[in-house]
């Protein structure tokens, strides 16, 4: 059930690619009725709920019809938009990565801004939302913020001194799924070279992560637990998490991580 009570106030959405389709079938699935977004392309709606989306091709005329504005188009494309909704009133939620709060309010001078990062599970409701605002923003629009946010998954509020944590989060969560399906796509490949099926492989890997998050989920095992009490004294885990060490598996997924932060920091000096 939603979390908002009442009826919701009208939202569009500005971009429609991967992030802002995910938004938008999650959206529709747990709050809205109706929901308004403006895409320079063609968009196909294959899923029932979403033919109720209306498409306005114009970012100026989006906002004059709309309450809240949820901003889904890339970094190096943000100053357009922002140029196109600056005399916005209403709510804004950004989900382009590094640019901080300081670039948004000149910007949009008169909207409550509300930066955020998330993740493509957000179009199922299983998504890792973190959330900033600037202190003494208007308590009645963060409110359908931490509505939105709540039916769309997890959430994480973050302090505006630490508002650097969401280049982290965006390292950890926000590409994190693809860094995470890299992992699983090498390990299904494995699978293949030595006689699996595409399928078996595929279904073998992704039934093995399941049951690392029901280990988790249901013990109280920690994740270095976890990897401790399957890799026995002299066995086959044992071997290979030997191998993956020497070969530097840990050191390259440390070193992608910490550049996804470096690039989330060269965005925000913009």
């Amino acid at each position: 059930m939603s979390s908002l009570l009442y009826e919701p106030p009208p939202l569009g959405i500005i971009g429609v690619g991967h992030l802002g389709r995910a938004l938008l079938e999650g959206i529709m699935d747990c709050t809205y009725h109706t929901v308004k977004c403006s895409n320079p392309t063609h968009i196909n709606f294959t899923k029932p709920s979403l033919s109720r989306v209306k498409v306005i091709q114009d970012n100026r005329e989006l906002s004059e019809q709309v309450e809240v504005l949820l901003l889904a188009v890339r970094p190096q494309d943000m100053d357009a938009v922002l140029e196109d909704i600056k005399d916005f009133r209403g709510l804004v939620i950004s989900f382009a990565a590094g640019l901080p709060l300081s670039y948004y309010t000149p910007r949009v001078r008169e909207a409550t801004v509300v930066r955020a990062m998330t993740n493509l599970a957000v179009a199922y409701g299983q998504s890792m939302t973190a959330w900033v605002c600037e202190e003494g923003s208007c308590e009645e629009k963060l409110w359908i913020a931490k509505a939105l946010f709540s039916d769309l998954g997890n959430v994480i509020q973050v302090t505006p001194k630490d508002e650097h944590h969401l280049d982290v989060i965006t390292s950890l969560s926000g590409s994190g799924i693809a860094y995470l399906a890299q992992v699983f796509e090498t390990m299904k490949g494995v699978g293949i070279k030595h006689g699996l099926s595409p399928k078996d492989a595929e279904i073998i890997v992704l039934e093995t992560v399941a049951g690392v998050l029901a280990l988790y989920q249901h013990t109280d095992l920690t994740l270095e637990e976890i990897v401790s009490s399957v890799a026995s004294k002299g066995g086959t885990t044992e071997a290979g998490l030997k191998t993956m060490h020497r070969k530097g598996l840990e050191r390259a997924l440390k070193e992608g991580l910490e550049d996804t932060i470096s690039k989330c920091e060269d965005l925000s000096k913009r």
